[in-house]
């Protein structure tokens, strides 16, 4: 039997935090759907969009480049894509010649193991094939680091735009602990004072230079003892103040 291990997750966003769909297992049925072996599918982490959203490239050669909401019936509002859509520069592309367009996703992750994140498209999806680009991959050490994750697509394909559907992924996490054995177990995690400071430590350190390697390290050296705690749910408060009145 394999063993479980706790990762948490945390919805970034101030407003709108119940839009947002937790991160979760493939799952055993839609795994068999996909052609994917359980043993994989308990390992690979879904990030479901929680909107509608169409976006299209209308100045590539924009600095930054330009893209555009397609405004779209109940899908995401104009204001709400203006908060979570940032062109990349254009000096900080990997290529050139290829416009990218940043999207939050909203969405911490930590650990108490040592463990690899690897963030990557959602490459089982048939609607993955649709879209005009790919994701850039990401990995860094989740212990030490608990930063906030998001989508930067590339796009080759400038006049296809990028759809987007609520309940749909739009990305995958990939753990790796020291153990092959070890598989997530996912839970909400409690927004403690140590948490809340060490992620306010890593949180945008990638606006100060592209080489945060370096910061890996020291990062794991002011990490507190411990950092997640997972959330209680439901209203203890509330059932104790009925349990006094009976």
């Amino acid at each position: 039997m394999p063993d479980e291990v706790l990762v948490g997750w945390r919805c970034t966003s101030p407003q709108a935090a119940l839009a947002f769909f937790p991160p979760e297992p493939i799952g055993a049925a839609r795994a068999a759907e996909l052609g994917v072996s359980p043993d994989m599918a308990e390992r690979i982490l879904q990030i479901r969009c929680p909107y509608d959203l169409t976006v299209r490239l209308v100045d590539p050669n924009g600095t930054p480049p330009g893209f555009q909401q397609v405004p779209m019936p109940g899908g995401l509002s104009q204001a709400g894509y203006k908060g979570l859509a940032t062109p990349i520069l254009r000096r900080a592309q990997r290529d050139q010649a290829t416009p990218a367009l940043q999207i939050s996703m909203n969405l911490m992750m930590v650990t108490e193991e040592e463990c690899a994140l690897h963030l990557t498209p959602p490459f089982l999806e048939p609607g993955f094939r649709q879209w005009p680009g790919t994701l850039v991959c990401g990995r860094f050490p989740l212990r030490s680091w608990p930063r906030p994750l998001n989508a930067v697509l590339e796009w080759q394909d400038q006049k296809r735009p990028w759809v987007l559907r609520r309940g749909a992924p739009m990305a995958y996490i990939w753990l790796h602990f020291d153990d092959p054995n070890k598989v997530p177990k996912v839970v909400e995690a409690k927004l403690t004072p140590a948490l809340k400071r060490h992620f306010a430590q890593v949180d945008n350190v990638s606006s100060f230079g592209r080489n945060v390697g370096p910061m890996f390290d020291q990062a794991q050296e002011r990490r507190p003892a411990r950092l997640l705690v997972a959330k209680e749910t439901g209203c203890p408060d509330f059932a104790e103040n009925e349990n006094r009145n009976r």
